[in-house]
């Protein structure tokens, strides 16, 4: 109406030409100015790539990270556009599992124009989420101390429950406890990591285990020979003249000994000798600590006995 009113007054139907002209030159002219004072103008972002309505019994993997959203506005509208304003994402709702190429989506404000995406699309890989069941093999390492081996292991958790992508998951030979012998010369209980390895003996990553960690006990067993011998005490002179030794034993009278160096032949060994004891300081019953003559490389559970003598009349 405002249109007809302006080319078309009551009782004039002249001059309609230069009146439309005049009309588009106003227009032409209010787009000049504008695109002189707020030209168009493009900017390019780079987004990160979200992944939306993923199936949660699935693994999505292979998407890029990232991709370049161009945009185009008027320069004071694109100036004020912040990352955040904007979103770029790939839907795989309904999608199977396998790749497949799927296209990149934009959300940008109402007020500019979405130029261009790159790439356009991308490889999407989706795997079924699956799980396992696998003993636990303790794994032991470095080198137990001189003259023990090890004996019996045992990890506090017999089998774990690892979970990932089916083609990670298919992947794991074994799941180990490890345990490092260096520097303990006691049987062993130690907090160790569950580990997942392939066929290689390599870790596996990506996936999950549960539980992550395990109690493991190991019991080191000398190799190191033992033998429990009779003491003997060793006397040196001769008693005051008239006295005679009734009894004479040691407190206690039998000793262990142990190899400190394998390959000690301690088979061979009947008894276990004490220092002499000098009988010509003895008049009357007399106790003594001495020392006990172990042979070399051995230890035994005592190192001094009592020797007790009695003595009387000849």
């Amino acid at each position: 109406m405002l249109f007809e009113n302006f080319f078309k007054k009551p009782g004039e139907t002249k001059n309609i030409t230069p009146k439309i002209l005049a009309v588009v030159l106003a227009v032409i002219l209010w787009m000049y100015v504008m695109n002189e004072q707020n030209p168009p103008f493009e900017a390019s972002f780079t987004l990160p790539l979200e992944v939306r309505n993923a199936a949660t019994s699935m693994v999505i993997s292979d998407v890029p990270e990232t991709v370049k959203v161009k945009i185009r506005g008027p320069r004071s509208v694109v100036a004020g556009v912040l990352t955040k304003d904007l979103k770029a994402f790939v839907d795989v709702k309904g999608l199977s599992e396998g790749v497949h190429s799927v296209t990149v989506s934009a959300t940008i404000p109402s007020n500019i124009e979405l130029v261009e995406i790159i790439p356009d699309k991308v490889n999407v890989r989706i795997e079924n989420i699956i799980s396992r069941q696998l003993p636990v093999e303790v794994r032991l390492t470095g080198t137990p101390p001189k003259g023990t081996v090890v004996g019996k292991t045992a990890a506090a958790t017999e089998s774990v429950t690892i979970e990932g992508p089916k083609t990670i998951v298919e992947t794991v030979e074994k799941v180990i406890a490890a345990v490092d012998l260096a520097g303990k010369n006691t049987d062993i209980t130690a907090d160790a990591v569950l580990v997942p390895l392939n066929h290689a003996d390599k870790e596996v990553e990506g996936i999950a285990v549960y539980p992550e960690r395990t109690r493991v006990s190991v019991n080191l067993v000398s190799t190191l020979k033992k033998k429990t011998l009779d003491i003997r005490p060793v006397t040196q002179g001769e008693l005051p003249p008239g006295l005679s030794i009734k009894s004479i034993v040691t407190q206690p009278d039998k000793v262990e000994i142990t190899e400190t160096v394998p390959g000690k032949d301690i088979e061979k060994l009947e008894a276990i000798y004490t220092e002499p004891v000098n009988l010509a300081d003895i008049n009357k019953d007399t106790e003594k600590e001495v020392k006990l003559l172990l042979p070399e490389a051995t230890t035994g559970t005592v190192g001094t006995v009592t020797v007790r003598v009695k003595v009387g009349p000849r």
